[in-house]
């Protein structure tokens, strides 16, 4: 072997070593920013939308604006937020539980300060009482909202339906579409779609308990019921995907009146256990990467 050969060999050899032995550090993984929209309470003053965010990955949240904004009727409720096309969006209930509601409504802003309602869906289902919670969906390609609606004034009983926009300013509203299988008396119901399994996490008004239901069919069909989450107590899921994949749900904690708590999974399906966030006030809300 001539003795460049020999010095190229050498230093392959060398190089070989290394790649089995040196690993580079890797940039850290930025925290997730996130932001939470939520109201406050049952008094005027508290049923308005607030925004928090957390620059930690969600567990802690520091008010970044209060928005004085309580839509048309003065009163603004389970806000649930939505970054579409540059513009934020946040739909919302606009009575109290204790005042009948027939439709819910959507409000925009471009800088999470100045909002102004756009549109007001009817629920469009026969004697129907109250429009509870309206939460955006984005998993199909489309913008929809599921809102529980109530069609008996007496016992509350509640059902999801589906409302698909028919324009990107999200001003024209089909539906209602029942999300059939899910059974009766359920609210907060809040859908993410992974693979080809659409997940909902919904609150049985009978039982008091966060239910898990998932279908393979399609959003408004073949709902099966995985089994319950948590404690009784909790109402108001929703959920958020991290930047490291894994999700984070949040429950209000209602019955005690505590705030709001966290779990994570990085599947769906396996959940930690609950445990409380620093988010000053917050109730029912939704939280998005910012």
């Amino acid at each position: 072997m001539r003795p460049r050969s020999r010095l190229v060999g050498a230093l392959a050899t060398v190089l070989a070593v290394l790649a089995g032995v040196l690993v580079l550090p890797q940039p850290a993984s930025a925290a997730t920013t996130l932001i939470y929209a939520t109201f406050k309470g049952d008094s005027a003053a508290d049923e308005e939308l607030w925004i928090y965010q957390s620059t930690n990955g969600g567990t802690s949240y520091s008010t970044l604006v209060d928005t004085n904004f309580h839509g048309p009727t003065g009163v603004l409720r389970d806000p649930s937020i939505l970054k579409y096309n540059g513009v934020y969006y946040a739909a919302y209930t606009v009575q109290s539980w204790t005042t009948n509601s027939t439709y819910f409504n959507i409000a925009s802003s471009t800088n999470l300060t100045s909002w102004t309602n756009i549109a007001s869906i009817p629920a469009g289902v026969t004697n129907a009482n109250y429009s509870w919670a309206p939460e955006f969906y984005t998993g199909d390609g489309t913008v929809k909202l599921i809102t529980s609606v109530a069609t008996s004034s007496a016992s509350y009983i509640f059902r999801p339906y589906v409302y698909t926009a028919q324009n990107s300013s999200l001003t024209s509203w089909s539906g209602p579409a029942q999300m059939w299988g899910l059974g009766t008396n359920h609210i907060d119901t809040f859908v993410v779609k992974s693979g080809s399994t659409w997940h909902a996490f919904t609150k049985n008004e009978t039982t008091k308990y966060i239910e898990h239901w998932t279908t393979t069919a399609n959003l408004t069909e073949g709902w099966v019921n995985q089994g319950t989450l948590f404690a009784s107590g909790y109402e108001g899921p929703s959920l958020v995907k991290l930047d490291d994949g894994s999700w984070r749900m949040y429950v209000d904690h209602y019955s005690v009146g505590d705030g709001i708590y966290t779990a994570t999974s990085t599947d769906l399906n396996t959940w930690t256990s609950l445990s409380p966030i620093t988010c000053s006030g917050c109730r029912h809300g939704t939280a998005i990467a910012k």
